[in-house]
């Protein structure tokens, strides 16, 4: 099992924003990977502020690819990617193996 965390640094006050705009992708996502789909979003209590963080499993890296490129390939998506300015300052994807889970 792969654990990918999407880790974003948001503008100064835009954090809650982007969880709002996450939460309301969800059910896009659900319907374009599937029910089964794993994720949480976070938001810093420490370290860099206006931080969120969107964290997936999946069962492999080949996985994820398959997944990432059928979410940005999905209409819904791209479409709510060309709204406007995006609230980011920047980014990084990290990615961990899930040795254990109870």
């Amino acid at each position: 099992m792969v654990v990918v965390r999407l880790v974003f640094q948001t503008k100064y006050g835009k954090a809650q924003e982007v969880v709002d705009e996450f939460k309301k992708m969800m059910p896009i996502m659900r319907r374009v990977l599937g029910k089964d789909l794993r994720t949480r979003i976070y938001t810093d209590l420490s370290g860099p502020f206006h931080t969120v963080v969107q964290e997936i499993e999946v069962e492999s890296l080949a996985e994820w690819e398959k997944t990432r490129a059928k979410m940005f390939s999905a209409p819904e998506f791209q479409e709510s990617q060309s709204m406007g300015e995006m609230p980011f300052e920047g980014g990084r994807t990290e990615y961990y193996t899930l040795e254990a889970s109870y």
